[in-house]
C-alpha cells in the first residue's frame, strides 16, 4: 500500500494542503518517523502531523478513486513493457534494424514514465 500512496502523492500531491503534502513527503520520501515530522514541520504536535498524514492519505485515495490516472499509468506501463519484449522477441527472430529502433523507442518511452 506505501507504494501505491508514493505514487499518488506524486501524482496528485499538489492538489493536497501544504501540511498534508509536507507531512506524507517527509513520510514517505524521506522516512521520518512522527516525531521527526512534527519537529521538521515547525515544532507542531505529532497528533497534527498524524491528523495531516490521514487526512492527506484519504484524499488521495479519493482523487484516485474519482480520477483513476495511477491505475491507467500503472496498466499503461505494463502494456508498454509488453510491447517491448514483443519487439525484442521480434528483433531477435528477424534481422531488420528497424525492431531494435521500435525497442529503443519503448524503452525510452518506459524509462520517461
Amino acid at each position: 500500500m506505501d507504494g501505491n500512496l508514493v505514487l499518488l502523492l506524486d501524482i496528485y500531491g499538489e492538489l493536497l494542503s501544504k501540511n498534508q503534502r509536507e507531512a506524507l513527503d517527509l513520510k514517505y520520501n524521506s522516512d521520518l518517523s512522527l516525531s521527526e515530522i512534527a519537529e521538521e514541520m515547525g515544532g507542531i504536535s505529532r497528533q497534527s502531523v498524524n491528523e495531516a498524514q490521514k487526512n492527506g492519505e484519504k484524499r488521495l485515495l479519493e482523487l484516485e478513486n474519482v480520477l483513476g490516472n495511477a491505475k491507467r499509468l500503472l496498466a499503461n506501463k505494463k502494456r508498454l513493457s509488453e510491447a517491448r519484449a514483443l519487439s525484442e522477441r521480434l528483433c531477435g527472430d528477424y534481422p531488420d534494424e528497424r525492431f531494435g529502433e521500435l525497442s529503443a523507442l519503448l524503452e525510452e518511452i518506459e524509462k520517461s514514465m
